[in-house]
């Protein structure tokens, strides 16, 4: 037996006995920051990783995880742009009219290049949304109440809605908003977003290359329209290193100089690096246990109850992710509220049943819940493989399930099984429960709930449906003012929470780690679609 296998067999065993013994990275009075400070100077070359593993795509119509979100966000501008404290700003779009609430107009720079030194037109922007109209599109929920879409000049475009749309603008500061050149795209084909096909954007980096299970290459743009993220890496090597031992190994030698998203299990070996720093950001994601089937015993909202009473929260928050999430009872962070109306979803959470802590009364009347289905006693919950923050948190899950009479057998997928999971249910065939971490891409809850909760959502695959909730949420998308909105989300909010549609465990910070002799990075959740890679340069 390894070192290496006795360790992580050691931690696992910390894990079942309660994670008592697990090493936690205080972090103090530590204030989140949404950016580090301000890069002094160019880059030659940077090695980042992208520890969600390799894209599956570069296709913007098609990325639907941090990895391509990243490294679209980095190579093609949008619409709009996100930025570091989650509001937004004009991009491609220079201005924009509401002439009406069915309408918008979007006026497009006229000094936006791609690659190749073709300008920017309105008819790849039209080409380049009318894509996301598409069903399968990641995106395709944003634009489901788009009408038409047309140019109406050289650089405007004119967007008209079968209804009021609130959040539709917003959404142009995400992939929703990319814009790739038309020509290019209808070439390409089938091959479009793939190491064969490629793309052509307007971003500050240009894809140099991308060798499949190796790394892809990116060359800044010297042309680049934007002078706050022009550049500073003239060159940036993206690496595929998911297996948290490997990674924390890598940044600690200096071999990689960071990464977004540092897995929580590597936090007691970086904080006390002196090769670089850690940063905390605020944060857009939730974690949970989330059903993958419409029958079976992930189905049954009894036991997802269970399920959730009987898991100690506080002990995943202090232990397996080393201080640096907070225990949440509800599927909506707390982040992700409209920042207008915060204290009616404050109200809500604070009205919903608050469980962190299982009682001895808790695990009476989970394991009640529990008997009323005699048949549904084992299920599946699947991983990350190599995400050791994945097999501790597994770990915790599955004690807290035999404790209520369960039996889950934890499976690990490799990364591209793991995030094709997600968008394809042959993926999902022997699975129940996945160990998730969702997000929101901007603060407003209609960008995500609707994917959970909606009848043949892309995330509702448990089937939930209640035609109340489904009225309330299509009303709220058509409602602009925030508080009114926020009292028709929260009312359905007490639909879905009843009945634990997912098994909500932790709202976990945004966790940065840079070399020092590398600063500039976007350190809040808005690196995801943001070029933010561009503003890494030297101290």
């Amino acid at each position: 037996m390894t070192a290496l296998r006795r360790l992580l067999l050691a931690v696992l065993a910390l894990a079942l006995a309660g994670c008592t013994g697990l090493p936690r990275a205080d972090l103090g009075s530590t204030t989140l920051r949404s950016t580090s400070d301000k890069a002094t100077g160019p880059l030659d070359s940077l090695v980042w990783d992208l520890p969600a593993g390799e894209p599956t795509t570069l296709d913007y119509q098609q990325a639907g995880d941090s990895s391509p979100y990243l490294v679209v966000s980095n190579l093609c501008d949008s619409l709009l742009r996100l930025n570091p404290d989650f509001s937004t700003s004009p991009a491609l779009a220079r201005s924009w009219d509401q002439p009406d609430s069915r309408t918008l107009v979007l006026h497009l720079r006229d000094d936006v290049r791609f690659w190749d030194g073709t300008a920017l037109t309105s008819a790849d922007v039209v080409y380049s949304l009318k894509r996301q109209l598409d069903p399968n599109a990641i995106a395709s929920s944003f634009f489901g109440n788009v009408k038409s879409i047309d140019a109406t000049g050289t650089h405007t475009v004119t967007i008209r809605f079968t209804r009021t749309d609130e959040l539709f603008l917003k959404e142009l500061a995400t992939t929703a908003g990319t814009v790739v050149q038309a020509r290019y795209a209808q070439r390409a084909g089938k091959k479009f977003g793939t190491a064969a096909g490629g793309l052509m954007c307007s971003g500050p980096f240009e894809l140099a290359s991308w060798k499949s299970g190796a790394s892809i290459e990116l060359k800044a743009n010297p042309h680049y329209w934007d002078a706050r993220y022009r550049a500073h890496a003239r060159k940036v090597t993206l690496l595929f290193v998911t297996d948290t031992t490997a990674l924390t190994q890598a940044l600690a030698s200096g071999a990689i100089d960071g990464t977004y998203d540092v897995p929580n299990a590597a936090l007691p070996s970086l904080k006390g690096s002196v090769a670089g720093q850690l940063y905390y950001g605020p944060s857009l994601k939730s974690v949970q246990v989330a059903p993958l089937q419409d029958k079976g015993i992930a189905a049954e909202p009894d036991i997802r109850r269970a399920l959730s009473l009987a898991i100690d929260r506080t002990q995943l928050a202090d232990t397996v992710y080393r201080g640096a999430a907070t225990p949440s009872t509800t599927v909506l962070p707390a982040t992700g509220w409209d920042p207008e109306a915060r204290a009616v979803y404050q109200k809500a959470a604070a009205d919903l049943p608050r469980h962190t802590t299982p009682t001895a009364a808790d695990l009476r009347t989970a394991r009640a819940l529990v008997a009323k289905h005699p048949g549904l006693r084992s299920g599946t919950l699947a991983i990350a493989a190599g995400n050791q923050d994945q097999v501790n948190a597994a770990a915790v899950i599955q004690q807290a399930a035999r404790s209520i009479g369960i039996t889950l057998t934890i499976r690990q997928l490799p990364a591209l099984q793991f995030s094709s999971m997600f968008y394809d249910p042959t993926y999902r065939r022997g699975l129940d429960f996945v160990l998730a971490e969702a997000f929101l891409d901007i603060p407003d809850p209609l960008d995500w709930i609707p994917a959970l909760v909606m009848p043949n959502a892309m995330f509702n695959w448990a089937g939930f449906d209640d035609p109340a909730v489904t009225s309330a949420l299509t009303k709220a998308r058509e409602t602009p003012d925030p508080h009114e909105r926020a009292v028709l989300i929260t009312g359905a909010q007490r639909s879905w929470e009843a009945r634990t549609l997912a098994v909500p465990l932790l709202s976990p910070y945004e966790v940065t780690y840079m070399n020092k002799r590398i600063t500039g990075a976007t350190t809040s959740f808005a690196q995801t679609f943001s070029p933010s890679l561009a503003l890494i340069g030297s101290r």
